[in-house]
């Protein structure tokens, strides 16, 4: 199966007898940027691997075909020299207790029971078909591949790892399809689990191996596509049309003691983060709520009037000739209640 395009497109070997399952994860393949290359056993896939020409970046076999098993294929490919490296899936629609360990036996990069989600093959397609940088590290990008994306796609396997954010900002450690651990700007735990997924952008690398410690928390895949990912989904329609993440807001206590009544008595906890100088961006990372929690509270707190522009009040404060800023819960100075200069300065010459 191909499709036609101006650009080199990365080969992937698929090996299933079941044309139907094939075909459906060979067309999200294609329409995610690979060239199929389809085959129905394992005869015909070492066939194709043997013959002159470029190798595939990636082979996805089922376990159960008819002239013998993916666990075999994958050992076969692992002994062959020039084979030896390929990223290898295996998806199994029977599953057995004893595959987990037979699937790292020989190598395999993942084992993927069936049903599986065809996105999450593809996710994991566009990450191990890149370029490794070491022995089972593969490197992406947020533009490419997206911190949820990836995510849901290595809970959907049985390999253990760690993600690592390029720019230092944190990492998430995952085991057996569970969330283990996490860290997101100095900060362990859940929550900045979800503000990672959530707010973390840039390259980073998946390392596959042992995490042999506690952790601080466990997450599954269920927990993950049913609670986290739709409430990031609601946060990012509502970053697409509401108040943008760099900006800078601060209070109008005056219209705030006007509102107060009709706002729910936790509203000082969202209140309290915009001083003028944080950004939008800053604000939602400090809040202990949930990032679309407090957005939606941030929003609404904008509608009322109650959170401003800073740059309103920077602009007020000069049309009043005030030295300094403001304190954060000072009153605003009003033109009207300032000396008059012109005054002042009469009564100095007399």
């Amino acid at each position: 199966m191909r499709r036609r395009s101006g650009r080199s497109r990365a080969r992937v070997l698929l090996v299933d007898s079941d044309a139907g399952a094939q075909s459906a994860l060979a067309a999200a393949l294609v329409e995610a940027g690979f060239e199929a290359l389809l085959v129905s056993g394992v005869q015909p896939a070492l066939e194709s691997l043997s013959t002159e020409g470029p190798l595939p970046r990636l082979v996805i076999s089922e376990v159960e075909l008819p002239d013998g098993d993916g666990f075999g294929l994958c050992g076969q490919i692992r002994a062959d020299a020039r084979t030896a490296h390929l990223p290898v899936l295996l998806l199994a629609r029977r599953v057995e207790e004893f595959h987990r360990d037979l699937a790292g036996g020989v190598g395999a990069d993942d084992y993927l029971a069936r049903p599986v989600a065809v996105e999450d093959v593809v996710s994991l397609a566009r990450l191990k078909s890149g370029r490794a940088t070491g022995t089972a590290t593969f490197t992406s990008h947020t533009a490419r591949l997206s911190l949820p994306q990836v995510t849901r796609a290595l809970l959907s396997g049985v390999r253990s790892g760690r993600l690592v954010l390029a720019e230092g900002e944190g990492w998430f450690a995952f085991r057996h399809g569970l969330v283990v651990d996490a860290l997101f700007h100095g900060e362990r735990g859940s929550l900045p689990f979800r503000r990672m997924l959530g707010f973390a952008s840039g390259a980073y690398s998946v390392a596959l191996g042992p995490e042999l410690h506690k952790g601080s928390f466990t997450m599954d895949r269920a927990y993950l596509c049913d609670t986290v990912l739709p409430a990031l989904e609601r946060f990012d329609a509502l970053r697409a049309r509401g108040l943008p993440l760099a900006s800078r807001l601060t209070v109008d206590f005056t219209r705030l003691a006007a509102e107060l009544p009709s706002l729910p008595e936790d509203v000082g906890e969202v209140v309290r983060l915009f001083d003028g100088r944080r950004t939008m961006r800053a604000a939602l990372l400090e809040c202990r709520y949930p990032e679309v929690v407090a957005y939606e509270a941030a929003t609404r707190l904008f509608a009322l009037g109650v959170l401003v522009p800073a740059c309103l009040i920077e602009e007020r404060e000069k049309a009043s000739g005030a030295s300094g800023p403001t304190g954060f819960f000072e009153p605003m100075p009003s033109v009207e209640s300032e000396p008059d200069r012109a005054t002042s300065a009469r009564q100095d010459a007399d």
